[in-house]
Formats: structure tokens, sequence, C-alpha cells
């Protein structure tokens, strides 16, 4: 039993954004249901799986512990059975544009004056005020907007976005801190509130320690290439002869230690680099001297040598890396489940772990109107009512 068990969350979503959040409350136990359009979440047709496993990825690694409702909100019978799923709801999670479920009556003021309990999230691009606020955003422009695209990359690229939906997760991951906060506070007050959040707002503060360098004085800070705009001396990712790998926190010691295995006596006698203050001083003229030093040197054997002076490090890991790292699995980062089509299933982890009530995996993402007029004899429709429904397109999926 999840620490969540008995909170039923109602989503209308897409994309990463809000699924994702509403995953992690399922993984955590929290019943969800997720009300899709005729036709199915747009996500079901993104970046299709077709060997071995045959799923859509994006829709598959945001939608586990589920279960799904096809509606038709256009048919005053399909929204009629939206607002009966959403009178029996904790939750409500959205992340459509600004106006959608205004249009629909499913709107805050709306259902809070209805249903004063309900806990109101809703993921955004912009954030619910200012001139931006109905404008539509995805990742990379959320990216480019908070920040982030500016101070990645280096003088020759240009600025860079991140090569993930680094937007999507944080904006999510805020999301659900966002709802576990209200569901906390309805525990004291008995009432539920309104709960937002923005893409662009979580990229901005997913950049506090850089944005507030800024804000205080400090100037904007170049483009951080392989390294990190503010943390200066020793803090970037080299090339080996056969990989790429990072190195940081090079103390007095571990700098002895690193230039003995280099061979590079040197550098430890160069005054520009004999201390961590020098060298935070000296940092671009070491860095040049590393970046060769390191070029030649098979990984396997540099490895060896940084265990041995306990140098701070990783690899550069690949997703194939992952897959089958032994850290990533004896923490369950990367783990599976066990699907009756398909035996062992791969997907990603919970991240954290509570050691009396811990997450689960129960379901896989679910196929489309999987879960419709099981949702609907819940709410009390009677086999004749579903039926009715689904004759009239207010229910289940389209045809094909």
């Amino acid at each position: 039993m999840g620490p969540l068990d008995g909170v039923r969350v109602v989503e209308f979503t897409l994309g990463i954004h809000g699924p994702y959040a509403a995953m992690l409350l399922a993984d955590m136990g929290a019943e969800v249901i997720k009300v899709e359009p005729p036709n199915g979440d747009i996500n079901r047709l993104v970046t299709v799986v077709h060997k071995p496993y045959r799923v859509p990825t994006q829709w598959y690694a945001c939608n586990r512990n589920k279960r799904v409702a096809c509606l038709n909100l256009r048919k005053p019978e399909g929204l009629a059975a939206a607002k009966r799923l959403v009178a029996t709801a904790d939750v409500l999670v959205e992340n459509l544009r600004g106006g959608v479920l205004e249009r629909l009556g499913l709107d805050y003021e709306t259902l809070a004056a209805e249903h004063p309990r309900l806990i109101y999230a809703s993921a955004s691009g912009w954030g619910p005020e200012g001139p931006l606020r109905t404008m539509a955003a995805v990742d990379i422009i959320a990216q480019a907007a908070g920040g982030v695209v500016s101070h990645t990359g280096t003088p020759e690229t240009g600025p860079l976005p991140a090569g993930v939906a680094l937007a999507d997760h944080a904006g999510a991951v805020f999301l659900a801190l966002g709802i576990m906060f209200a569901l906390y506070g309805r525990e004291r007050t008995g009432r539920g509130q309104r709960v937002d959040t923005s893409l662009f707002g979580s990229q901005i503060a997913m950049q506090a320690w850089e944005m507030s360098h800024y804000l205080l004085g400090g100037g904007e800070p170049p483009r951080a290439g392989k390294g990190h705009i503010l943390a200066r001396s020793i803090w970037h990712v080299f090339d080996a002869a056969d990989a790429s790998f990072g190195l940081t926190w090079v103390s007095d010691d571990r700098f002895a230690g690193l230039c003995d295995i280099l061979g590079r006596d040197d550098l430890a006698r160069d005054r520009r680099f004999g201390t961590a203050i020098s060298r935070v001083g000296n940092d671009k003229a070491l860095y040049a001297e590393l970046v060769e030093a390191f070029r030649d040197w098979p990984w396997a054997e540099l490895e060896a040598r940084f265990i041995e002076t306990d140098q701070v490090y990783t690899k550069v890991n690949s997703y194939a890396d992952l897959a089958s790292h032994p850290q990533a699995l004896a923490n369950d980062y990367v783990t599976s489940f066990e699907s009756e089509e398909y035996g062992p299933l791969p997907m990603v982890g919970f991240p954290i772990r509570l050691s009396e009530t811990p997450a689960s995996v129960r379901s896989r993402a679910p196929e489309l109107d999987a879960h419709t007029a099981e949702v609907l004899a819940e709410l009390g429709y009677s086999d004749e009512e579903i039926g009715a429904l689904f004759a009239s397109r207010a229910a289940g999926h389209a045809a094909e």
C-alpha cells in the first residue's frame, strides 16, 4: 500500500508535463484515471517502437499505473460523464491550453464552488499571470525562454538545447510536489486549492544558483561548454582515448595524485596550480593542459588510476550503459514489469525510496479505451446507459 492509497486523481493532460506528474502520484499509490479524447492522446503516436515491444515510447514512459477512459467532451453526455467523474476526485490535473476547460465548465472557480475539497492542479507553459499566460509552449520553448539554451553550448556551436526533455520533466516534478503540498494542506484545513506550475517557471527555478549569481551582480555567465558556468577549476567533461568522463572536486591531495597518474609533476610544481584558489584563478590554462594529458589514455587504465587516487569521476554513460548499469539496477532506477504480452518489460523506475510505503509498478501504460466501461460503471451508469454512451460516440474510442 502506497502513501497515496485512497487518493483519486483525474487528469486531462497530454505530453509529458502533466502525465508524468500524475504518474508519480500513481506510483505512490494514488488511483489515477486519465480522460482521453475519442482518438486518444496524441502522444500514443509519438516515437513508436515497433520491435520488439510495439509501444509509443512517450505514452509508455508517462502513463503506467493508470486507468484510461475515452470521453467525448464535445458531446453533452460525454461532458456530463466527465463532470460526474471529477466529482469523485481528490485531485484534478490538467495541462491543456488556457480556455479549453473553462469553456467546458471544468475551470477551477466552477469546480471549487461545487467541490471545495478538490485540488485543482494546472500545468501551463508560462504561468497563470502575465502577457504570455495563454501562449502555447513545449519543452524546447521553455528551455530557450528559461535561460538553459543560452548557457549551454560553446562559442563555436552557439546556444544549444539539452538533448533531453528537461523542461517537461522538471515541470512535472514541481507539479507533483505542489499537489503533495496541497494534499497536506487539506489535511489541516479541510479545503482544496488551486496549484499552478509552468514549464517556464520550473526552468528558472532549476537554475536558482546560476540565476541568483546574475541577480546579485555577478553578470551574465558565458556558455558552459564542457563544464559549468560558475564551477571553475576542474569541473569538466574530458575525453580519454576511447571514452569521455566527468571529473571534479579535485582537492590538493587529489590534484597531487592526478599529476602523478599523468606523469606531470611539472603541473604539481607550477605555482599557477599549487592550491585550490590558484587553480580557480588559472582554470583555463589548467583545463588546456589536462585536455592534452588525458587524450591518449585508454579509459580502463585511467579509471583504475582514478580509483587508486580517490578521484571524483564517472564515465559519460550512454543509455545502453544505463540499461545494464549495476548501480541503476540495484536501486531500481531502471527496472522491469512482468507483462502478459511481453514478459519482462523494461522501464525507468521511481527515483525516491520510502522504507515503509514504497512506490510500486502495478500496470504498464494502458491501451486506448481500456477502462472506459469499467469507470462508467463505477460512476453508477447502468449497462444500458453505457451502451447508449458508446453508441452515440459520447464515450469510447473513435471508429477505425
